[in-house]
């Protein structure tokens, strides 16, 4: 599936806020992973200000929308307290 950056952050913005927070967890978690970014990446956006304006939005700030009192939902935290039995996938 090829998306431009600018549908990706349409279906980004148009999922729940609790999908939302998981996607940026999720992409996080594969930078980590796979390839550790040296600088963020930047991904062109439709601003949702009145005027509509392009601006250029990193991860970063995407990650700093998450409020302070987020908490993953209990199965994540199920799993990540749990003792390892050798066949987890992450």
């Amino acid at each position: 599936m090829n998306m431009t950056q600018q549908e990706l952050f349409k279906a980004f913005e148009s999922l729940p806020i609790e999908a939302q927070r998981q996607a940026l967890n999720f992409i996080a978690f594969l930078q980590q992973t796979y390839a550790p970014v040296t600088s963020s990446p930047n991904i062109a956006v439709k601003s949702s200000d009145i005027n509509a304006q392009h601006q250029k939005l990193t991860l970063n700030d995407l990650i700093s929308t998450i409020p302070n009192n987020f908490t993953y939902p209990d199965d994540v935290t199920e799993f990540a307290e749990s003792e390892p039995l050798g066949r987890e996938l992450l």
